[in-house]
Formats: C-alpha cells, structure tokens, sequence
C-alpha cells in the first residue's frame, strides 16, 4: 500500500506542477525548468523511478517496470536536451534560424528580432532551391514551403522538401519551416523570403523511445488488469 500512495503523491506532485508552469506562461516556466535545482529535482526522481522499475523487474512485473523506465527515460531525454542547451557554443549551437531568398547559401545561424544576432555555424550547409506558396480562394495562405539542398562534407547533395508540421532532419538538427514574409532585395526589387528554424536535441529520441515503452506498459497492465479473474489479485 505504501507504494500505491507514493506513486499517487508522485502522480498528484506531476500534475500539480504542471498546472502552475501552465499559469506561469511558455518564457518563465522554460526559464524556471532550466535552472539546475529544477533539474537535480528531475534528476534525482527519474533514478528514483528507474530503481522501481528495476524492483518491478525483480518482482516480474513487467507491465511496472515497463512503465517506470518509460517515465525515466522521458526525464532523462528531457535532461539531456537540457544539458545541450547549457553547453550550446557556436561551434555546436542548439537553435537558430536563417532567413534565405531563393538560390540562398548559408551555414550560419542567428537570433533576434530580425534575425542579426549571430549565434553560431552548422556542420553543413543549406541551399533554398525554392520557396512556394499556396494560396486558398480568398487569398489565405493555405501551404508554404522551402525546397533546399543540403551540402554537407563528404556526401552527395540532397534535396528535402521543409514544410509546416513536417520537419527535414540532418546532422542532428530538425530543420522546421518558420515563418515567410515579403521584402526587397538590395535593387528595391520584391523578394519572397522563408525563414528556417534549426533545433538540436540529442534527446528527443531517448524521449521518443521513453514514451513508446510507457505505452507498452499501460497497455500491458490494462489488458492484465481487465483480463484477471473476478476476485483475483492485480
């Protein structure tokens, strides 16, 4: 019974915290996780979880189990992402955008308002072959997208297609579409522009996986728990 309650507190402690970084808006809860006591918290609840997982084993509840490393993999995916962040420099940035008109090369990233801060150099190279957008009847943008080229050292050219919800990835980096606008070039001439967003999470895919197992183990202990004998133990 002990444990009942003490993943019920933990479960009321989860959903408590995320109430309160909700109110507190995107900028300062990003900013209040990011400090490193809200990290050691974190850290120390995900060995916490991943030891009762690895008691879950012994005991051969593996619909537990399953469900403990999955919660301890998305902290620890969720950390990791974290401690990049920390150490981003601009050999290695984390993000960055670039704003790119068609025939575009660039292997810089940079931040600010109108994209002037100068954030750092990615390990390949980025060429728009062309940005188009599609409109609905009323003159609504209904699709917008950036056709590049990545050129990266050592390998043949490729092509990507970039668009809303549906991210290129290369080098460890998502690639996503931004945002566009409309602007001159330097002969007062219009130009249609994209602006690319770039992201480096190594992880995402340890969170991706954490959460596939902690499916499993839902799923697992709910078909154990609706297929058990009338008076049976769980």
């Amino acid at each position: 019974m002990l444990n009942l309650d003490v993943a019920l507190w933990t479960c009321l402690l989860f959903a408590g915290g995320a109430v309160v970084l909700a109110f507190l808006g995107p900028e300062k809860s990003g900013a209040l996780m990011g400090q490193l006591g809200c990290q050691a918290v974190t850290f120390a609840l995900a060995i916490g979880i991943a030891v009762s997982g690895v008691r879950a084993v012994l005991r051969k509840r593996f619909d537990s189990a399953l469900m403990h490393l999955g919660c301890a993999c998305v902290m620890a995916g969720w950390l990791m992402g974290q401690h990049a962040a920390r150490t981003t420099s601009e050999a290695h940035p984390v993000t960055g955008s670039m704003a790119m008109i068609d025939g575009d090369r660039m292997d810089t990233l940079w931040t600010g308002r109108t994209l002037t801060e100068y954030v750092g150099k990615l390990p390949f190279t980025v060429r728009l072959e062309k940005f188009t957008v599609n409109f609905y009847e009323g003159g609504m943008p209904r699709e917008y997208r950036s056709r590049i080229m990545i050129l990266e050292p050592g390998k043949e050219p490729r092509t990507e297609d970039v668009r809303v919800n549906h991210p290129a990835y290369v080098h460890g980096y998502h690639i996503y579409q931004m945002s566009w606008g409309e602007s001159t070039d330097h002969y007062g001439r219009p130009v249609v522009y994209t602006v690319l967003q770039f992201i480096r999470d190594p992880g995402l895919p340890v969170v991706y996986a954490g959460f596939v197992v902690l499916l499993a183990g839902t799923l697992w202990f709910a078909a154990r728990f609706f297929t058990r004998p009338k008076g049976g133990a769980a």
